[in-house]
């Protein structure tokens, strides 16, 4: 009898876990090199709280100063940094309260979303990196995405197997506090540069594009890191004349806490179905306006495809989805969209054409 009981207090409690968790993502996170850490790798915060939540529940992330942790063997944030030999992985200098997707990969076109509440006395600590999201190439091909503060504005820093390639300007840090602000990517993963494409919506706003290889191959899919991820913590310890030679658990001095809270972290092979996701959640509740994915439009074309000819092909049976390329040669725009269009359905045709002015 005192083994069922015990049974059905650990199913109970793990189901409760799980439901907190099921109205915040439906990735399957786990810690990331969280180890020998003082403080969590992140935390559950419900409503009853007073702590920022969107319904019932929100990820809490808490970067502690010096607070670095391990993954035993094979890595460690604490240290001098050091690039790990031939690959694009490194260690070191580094601290972190963050999540992993690594079980929850995905290939080619994704749409995705979440939502980051920044509180009024959070720090900038650029030239230290502070990562809030990425998407990371596997097996240990590094980041093809980083949104990130620098220097009090978040971009979004697009990379090849860790290389930049490109940054966008998305929103000030100063914007973006005492409040949440709802981030939705529809992004195309691909090696061949005419395939590759990230459309973002920062608040409903569209903010960026980029046209072109995406990632380095990626042969095990891609996945999702969430929460706070410091890198180059000796770049700021020198910026504000601290001794940049850090030990583990040292006194903060001058180095700020830095807490974020983030929510709705979702992604889908398509917008019918991330649309889907978002209503099952929300249920009986007011979805944001900024995941009303249907009334998104791409408002405005980057400066990288100015005086190029464009090209935006729609389907007849799901005419919400545009299909967008960019060539110096206007029948090759065409051309090119009306290929992406085709790999989905076969009834596209083209809805505007011209130059980027």
């Amino acid at each position: 009898m005192k083994k069922i009981l015990i049974t059905l207090f650990v199913l109970v409690f793990a189901n409760n876990v799980y439901a907190n968790k099921k109205d915040i993502t439906n990735i399957n996170f786990k810690p990331s090199v969280h180890k020998g850490k003082i403080g969590k790798a992140y935390e559950i915060v419900k409503a009853e709280s007073g702590e920022p939540v969107i319904g019932k529940s929100a990820y809490k992330f808490v970067a502690i100063p010096f607070d670095c942790g391990n993954d035993g063997a094979k890595h460690t944030d604490c240290g001098d940094f050091k690039r790990n030999k031939n690959t694009f992985t490194s260690k070191g200098d580094r601290v972190r309260s963050e999540l992993g997707g690594w079980d929850s990969t995905f290939k080619g076109e994704q749409w995705l979303t979440f939502s980051i509440y920044i509180p009024n006395n959070y720090k900038t600590i650029s030239p230290t990196i502070t990562s809030f999201y990425q998407i990371y190439e596997k097996p240990s091909l590094g980041p093809a995405l980083k949104i990130e503060d620098y220097y009090g504005v978040m971009v979004a820093n697009i990379m090849i197997r860790g290389k930049s390639i490109s940054s966008k300007k998305l929103l000030e840090i100063e914007k973006m506090r005492g409040k949440w602000t709802h981030i939705v990517m529809n992004n195309n993963y691909s090696k061949n540069k005419e395939k590759g494409f990230y459309n973002i919506w920062v608040n409903s706003e569209y903010k960026a594009s980029y046209s072109g290889q995406t990632n380095g191959g990626a042969p095990n899919g891609m996945y999702v890191k969430a929460g706070i991820y410091q890198s180059f913590i000796s770049r700021y310890l020198k910026a504000i004349g601290m001794e940049p030679n850090w030990q583990k658990g040292q006194d903060a001095g001058e180095f700020p806490t830095q807490i974020i809270f983030m929510d709705n972290i979702f992604k889908a092979k398509s917008k019918e179905k991330l649309k889907k996701t978002i209503a099952k959640v929300y249920k009986n509740m007011e979805i944001p306006k900024a995941f009303d994915l249907d009334n998104l439009r791409v408002e405005s074309i980057s400066d990288e495809n100015k005086g190029k000819f464009f090209a935006i092909v729609l389907s007849k049976s799901n005419p919400t989805t545009e299909f967008k390329a960019f060539d110096e040669d206007k029948g090759k725009a065409k051309v090119k969209a009306m290929r992406k269009c085709f790999e989905k359905h076969d009834d596209c045709s083209i809805k505007s054409s011209g130059v980027v002015k």
